[in-house]
């Protein structure tokens, strides 16, 4: 809606032909919509003299310069419509009896003023006003609750540093004005997720323009994750701020425990541990490490941040609040081998007791002593003949070996040729190595 306040812009001009003074006030300008036409509402004083029995209203795009007059009977106003509010006009009453018409009432001229339509606030007078020429106009700014002046602008051009009222002074032409309102205060939601705060947290009202900043603190133990504002992240930051606030925003702050590292190693080969290399593990959380030996090997040792556990298989560390190492070592599974002679007569070598890796080889060698043989090589209670060297291979158990000997035997044979006596022992007897032999040799009667 456009519409024009109402003022007392006199023209008063003798009509000397009719004695007549007319004082003629422009008292309403409307317009019912932007699309609409402008009408105006004239207003004149009565005439005095007795002999009018009208007037006439004369209007022009020009002055002096008027279209055909306007009978507006014996009536002291008149409604002009059709009128532009972009044009200046000019009015002219004249008084009129039977038979004569005054000359023109002192020339009104007339300029528009328009004022748009905003959101969130107002400008009055609102729509169209009529302002004479020369004269002044003030319009005032009114924002709504909660919002302010965003932008001033007149007759297309903003105005710098705009306030809540703004006069057109001395006005010569028609003019426009408009204002745009924005909200005086924006919100910033702030929000955290466990592990840590952001201040000043919740729904933080800032003023247009201003400044806000806040601040992002973990908690004990945490560490700042990610920060994101508006959805987007900005890293991880301990402090963010909003610089020229026109507009609302979001900002939230995630967390996470801080992490320490364990260090999994095994020293030299023979098994595993997993996990291994470096990992990562939450403060306060539990890491368990499982220790495998090899087959043919056992665990020899666990060791954790220097010190030794034992040769456990399994190692947890509970509430991890710094970080850690553990390192395992292995060996291969020993067995032993026991190796003995029975008796005398030889030997077996390596003898005694030796320790022989898992899966490995061991070799024995029998040796009879001069004089001597190899009677039995005896291999976990199983001969394994007269052999000079035996082998256990891929060793995975326990094993004994013996060995035997026996002299060398040699055989004496005792005869006697002929007859006339005797030897004693005759024919042929066993005597071992190195041993000794007696023999009687007796003659016959007459021999």
């Amino acid at each position: 809606m456009c519409r024009a306040t109402s003022g007392e812009i006199n023209m008063g001009k003798y009509i000397g032909y009719l004695a007549t003074t007319l004082f003629v006030s422009l008292i309403l300008f409307s317009s019912p919509s932007r699309a609409a036409t402008t009408q105006a509402v004239l207003a004149w004083n009565a005439s005095t003299d007795s002999s009018v029995i009208g007037y006439n209203v004369y209007v022009g795009t020009q002055s002096g310069i008027y279209q055909t007059p306007i009978d507006a009977g014996n009536n002291t106003t008149y409604t002009v419509t059709g009128l532009s509010d972009s044009q200046t006009y000019y009015f002219a009453v004249t008084a009129y009896s039977s038979s004569q018409e005054s000359p023109y009432s002192q020339e009104l001229v007339c300029d528009f003023i328009t004022a748009g339509t905003a959101s969130n606030g107002q400008i009055t007078p609102a729509g169209t006003t009529a302002v004479a020429g020369g004269g002044s106009q003030t319009y005032s700014i009114i924002p709504d609750s909660g919002y302010q002046i965003g932008t001033v602008t007149v007759d297309g051009q903003q105005v710098a540093d705009p306030t809540s009222s703004y006069t057109f002074s001395s006005v010569s032409g028609c003019h426009t004005i408009a204002a745009t309102f924005v909200p005086s205060a924006y919100t910033i939601t702030a929000s955290s997720q466990a592990g840590g705060t952001i201040s000043p947290s919740g729904a933080v009202s800032v003023s247009a323009g201003a400044n806000q900043t806040f601040t992002i603190s973990p908690s004990a133990n945490y560490q700042i994750s990610d920060v994101q504002v508006d959805g987007t992240s900005v890293g991880a930051v301990s402090s963010y701020t909003f610089t020229n606030v026109t507009a609302s925003h979001t900002i939230s702050a995630s967390f996470t425990p801080v992490q320490y590292s364990i260090s999994a190693s095994v020293q030299g080969s023979g098994g595993t541990i997993s996990p291994s290399g470096t990992s990562s593990v939450s403060y306060g959380s539990s890491a368990t490490y499982t220790i495998t030996p090899a087959t043919g090997y056992k665990i020899s040792s666990v060791v954790v941040d220097g010190a030794s556990v034992g040769a456990v298989s399994s190692y947890t560390f509970t509430n991890v609040t710094a970080s850690h190492t553990i390192t395992a070592s292995f060996t291969a599974i020993q067995y032993s081998i026991s190796a003995s002679v029975q008796g005398s007569g030889g030997t077996i070598s390596p003898s005694g007791t030796s320790s022989v890796n898992y899966g490995s080889s061991a070799t024995y060698t029998i040796t009879p002593a001069t004089g001597y043989q190899i009677s039995s090589v005896v291999v976990d209670g199983a001969s394994a003949g007269a052999v000079s060297s035996y082998t256990f291979s891929n060793v995975t158990a326990n094993h004994t070996i013996t060995a035997s000997f026996t002299a060398a035997q040699y055989s004496i044979t005792a005869s006697v040729q002929g007859s006339g006596g005797t030897i004693s022992p005759s024919g042929t007897s066993s005597v071992s190595y190195g041993s000794s032999a007696t023999y009687t040799i007796t003659a016959a009667t007459g021999y």
